[in-house]
This record gives structure tokens, C-alpha cells and sequence, in this order.
């Protein structure tokens, strides 16, 4: 049977419950420019009934029982297979770019267009070897080229050492975005264990997830006890990096590279796992895939074609391209009569050394262009015959180990092919752009925060609050009469 104050119970737990309807849509609205917050809602049901004074149950108001966060774990996890991908590609488009802005080509100070000028201006000294103001101007114009090749060799160094303290910087990233997932991992477990949801905990650990994902390629499972406590693990390439409340790190050995160190590059991060420094991490995404592929990738065999497949180029341009011109000014005259020298320098005398950074104009013909075997040795010194086998080395097609093709040829191939690559990574960079901002879109309209939903819910629990305390009077004016008025008749 009913109690007296049955009604008024009854009243106040809608009161109570739109109350606090009222603070989570507050919580809502604060919060709706919050990044990777998830709009919550009061879950509430009918209490327990009990049997009336008539037949029936009597129903005894309202009661909550928990604040639901929105949220979509599917979108979640196709959000974070995507985003490894984005980090990857963008990673490669930004440092691609980067290297086209360092040939610069087409220009007016691009390789192809200063090696134009040193043949031009040898071809402007074979119709007047002796003269000084052109032997000076094909001296100038080689060391131009020189200079070129030497600035773009260095330029492709410094970018392979700023990619590789870039990837230590990662590797320090994703130790610290670990620690903060287990440390909230733990949060939440102790809050959740009294059957409360520890919503914007779980809103903070999805974020350094996000973060996470476009870092590294990463699994996330979640699993439950009998007791149905969650229990959060992220793996890299099957290896726990979070267990729960704990996680193991990552670190990296420093090793020399072959044609990389000993350019001046110092020695590159090898990503391994702390403290088993012979377990290499195993990165097929992110941006640690995608700096990884810029810093090692020398494009042979399956390898991607990165920084030092460039560099390798560059260098294979300079040795052969130097080492050909040798070939034939040695076997001129110079003004004095001479036998002609080395027109480009040899380090220690080993042509192998040659390289994009050592590749540079004889010091001896710097010091006197007379010096340049214009003359064949058949002809006399004031002959132009050795100046036509070097101006004819324009056209050649074989004087280069690997490529077919002329000095042009060789440079527009080296163009075409980091063109093609920065058109792929550009084009991917893009794909996964529209991708990801779909998946987050959809995100959004499940989690995100809607202004004129949480002004609806404002009105609505507001006009059902003002409705209980509204019963509440009404009853209290009911009880104030039947207490204190009724029974009063005659007095």
C-alpha cells in the first residue's frame, strides 16, 4: 500500500533526475569544442513498483543509473587503421617536396641549365682557344657546376639527418603517448570499479589513441574479466606496447650506413625494442613507416626510393660525369703545350671517390685556365680538336654506369623519377585525407556534440523540472490541507 508521502516521492525523483539531466547537457555544451570529447546521456528507468490499494501495481517515479557516452568503437578502429596511412603518406609528400625544392628544376640555377652553360661555354672557347676571358668562363661555369652539385649534396644530406632525428623524436613520442594510456588505463579501472563510467577519462585515452595511430601501425584490444572490468593492450606488429597499467618502450641503436655516415650524414637510429636491443620494431605504417622509407630507402629491389637513392644518383652523376671529362682532357695539350691534367679533381688519385660533395674543378686549373687541353695531341696547341671530343660528350649516350643517356638525359631521368614519386606520395597524401575525414565525419555524428540537440534537451528537462517541483507544491498544498485543515469544521 501506497504511503502518505507516496506521491511526493515520486515527484522528487523526477526532480532529481531532471536535475541531473540538466548537468550532463551543461557538460555537453561546456565541452563541445573539446577535442575527441563524446556527448553523454542520463540513462533512466522506471524504480521498482509496488502492488497498489486497487488491483495493479503503483509505479514509485524514476531512477538513473548510469551516463552513457556515445560512441562508435567500429568508426574508432577504422579511424586508426586509416590514419597510419595519412601519417605515412604525408610524412613522404612533405619531405618529397622538400627535395624538389632542392633541384629546383626547371630554373634558371638548375643542374640541367648549368651544365648547358659549361658546354656552352666550352663550345664559345673551341672557336678561340687562346683566349683568357673564355678559358676564364669555362673555369667559372665548371666550378658552378661543381657548386650546384656539392649544394645539392649537401642539402640531401642535411635532409637525411634532420629525418633521422626526426625518427628518434617519434620513437620518444610514442614511449610518452604509452605512458599516458597506461597511466589512464589505470584511472580508469579504479573509478570504474564501483560501477561508475569514467567517460571523459576514456575521451582522453581515445585522443593519444588517435595520436598514436598516425605514429605507428597499432592493434587495440579490449577485453573483459568475469566481473566485466575492461582491460585496454595496444600491440605493434604482434608485441605488447600497453598491457593494462603497464607498457614497454621502444628505443634505438645508432649505426653506420655505408655511403650515408661517411658523407657527413652520422649515424642512423635503428628502431628496436628497450632493453632487447637485437629486436628490430617491426613499422609497416605511420610516420615512422613513411621516415623510415625517406631516410634508408635506396630503391633497390623492393626498397622505396628515398633520400639516398637521390644522393646515390647524385653521386653516380658526379663520378662518371667528372671521370669522363678526365678521360679525354688528359690526353690534350694545354696553351703552354702541355699534356693536359685532371680537369675535375681526383681525391687521393682514386676516381671511386668521387662523389656529389668531393666533386670539384682541379685546383690547378682554378689557379690557371691556361691550363684547359683545348688542343689534341696531333694538332698543334692553338687547335681546337680535344675541346670538340669534350663538347661532344653533351650528346653521348653511355657515359654513365647505370643509365643510358646523355648528362641531360641522366638529370631529367633523376627528375621524372622523383616527380613520379612526389605525384604518388601527393596522391595517396590526398586518398587519405578524404578517407580519414569521412571515417571522422561519421565519428562526429555519432560522438560529437550537436548545439541544437543540447538546446532541445536543455528546454525539455528544464520544462520537466519545473513540472516535478510544480507537483511538488501542488502535493505539498495537498498534504498542508489534509494535515492541518481537514477536521476544522465547528472548532
Amino acid at each position: 500500500m501506497r504511503t502518505t508521502f507516496g506521491s511526493l516521492n515520486i515527484a522528487n525523483s523526477g526532480l532529481f533526475a531532471s536535475r541531473k539531466a540538466l548537468d550532463i547537457t551543461s557538460h555537453n555544451i561546456a565541452n563541445a569544442n573539446t577535442e575527441g570529447y563524446s556527448r553523454q546521456i542520463l540513462k533512466q528507468r522506471a524504480s521498482m513498483p509496488i502492488w497498489g490499494d486497487t488491483r495493479g501495481i503503483m509505479g514509485t517515479g524514476v531512477e538513473t543509473y548510469n551516463i552513457e557516452r556515445i560512441r562508435n568503437e567500429y568508426l574508432d578502429k577504422k579511424y586508426w587503421n586509416q590514419s597510419r596511412a595519412l601519417g605515412e603518406w604525408q610524412i613522404k609528400q612533405q619531405n618529397l617536396e622538400n627535395l624538389e625544392s632542392i633541384f629546383n628544376e626547371p630554373s634558371n640555377t638548375g643542374l640541367r641549365q648549368v651544365i648547358d652553360e659549361f658546354f656552352l661555354a666550352l663550345d664559345e672557347l673551341s672557336k678561340k682557344t687562346g683566349d683568357s676571358t673564355r678559358r676564364i668562363a669555362v673555369v667559372e661555369t665548371a666550378n658552378t657546376l661543381a657548386s650546384s652539385i656539392n649544394r645539392n649534396g649537401n642539402e640531401i644530406i642535411r635532409a637525411i639527418r634532420e629525418t633521422n632525428e626526426e625518427v628518434k623524436s617519434k620513437v620518444d613520442e610514442i614511449n610518452s603517448l604509452a605512458s599516458q594510456i597506461a597511466i589512464l588505463n589505470k584511472q580508469i579501472f579504479n573509478m570504474e570499479l564501483g560501477d561508475s563510467k569514467a567517460n571523459d577519462l576514456r575521451d582522453q585515452r581515445n585522443v593519444l589513441i588517435d595520436k598514436l595511430s598516425k605514429i605507428i601501425d597499432i592493434n587495440v584490444s579490449i577485453t573483459k574479466d568475469k566481473n566485466d572490468n575492461e582491460f585496454l593492450s595496444i600491440d605493434i606488429g604482434g608485441i605488447t606496447l600497453v598491457d593494462h597499467v603497464d607498457y614497454d618502450e621502444l628505443s634505438y641503436v645508432e649505426e653506420d650506413v655505408a655511403g650515408i655516415t661517411d658523407l657527413g650524414a652520422g649515424k642512423m637510429a635503428k628502431v628496436v625494442w628497450k632493453g632487447l636491443e637485437s629486436q628490430a620494431v617491426k613499422i609497416t605504417a605511420g610516420e615512422l613507416k613513411g621516415l623510415l622509407d625517406i631516410r634508408d630507402g635506396n630503391g633497390q629491389g623492393l626498397n622505396y626510393r628515398g633520400l639516398p637513392y637521390y644522393l646515390d644518383k647524385l653521386n653516380e652523376f658526379a663520378r662518371d660525369f667528372s671521370n669522363k671529362i678526365n678521360e679525354i682532357h688528359r690526353k690534350g695539350i694545354d696553351f703552354n703545350g702541355a699534356a693536359g691534367g685532371n680537369f675535375f679533381h681526383v681525391p687521393d688519385d682514386d676516381p671511386d671517390k668521387i662523389n656529389c660533395l668531393t666533386f670539384a674543378v682541379s685546383g690547378a686549373l682554378l689557379a690557371n685556365p691556361d691550363l684547359i687541353a683545348a688542343s689534341s695531341d696531333f694538332g698543334g696547341e692553338s687547335n681546337n680538336e680535344n675541346l670538340k671530343e669534350l663538347i661532344a660528350l653533351k650528346d653521348k649516350i653511355d657515359m654513365f654506369g647505370s643509365t643510358k643517356g646523355t648528362p641531360d638525359d641522366f638529370i631529367k631521368a633523376l627528375l621524372s623519377s622523383l616527380a613520379v614519386d612526389a605525384q604518388q606520395a601527393d596522391r595517396m597524401s590526398i586518398n587519405s585525407q578524404i578517407l580519414i575525414a569521412d571515417t571522422d565525419n561519421r565519428r562526429m555524428s555519432v560522438s560529437g556534440v550537436l548545439m541544437d540537440e543540447e538546446m532541445g534537451n536543455m528546454v525539455k528537462f528544464t520544462q520537466a523540472y519545473n513540472a516535478a517541483a510544480r507537483m511538488i507544491t501542488t502535493l505539498d498544498a495537498i498534504l498542508d490541507t489534509t494535515i492541518n485543515r481537514l477536521g476544522m469544521a465547528g472548532r
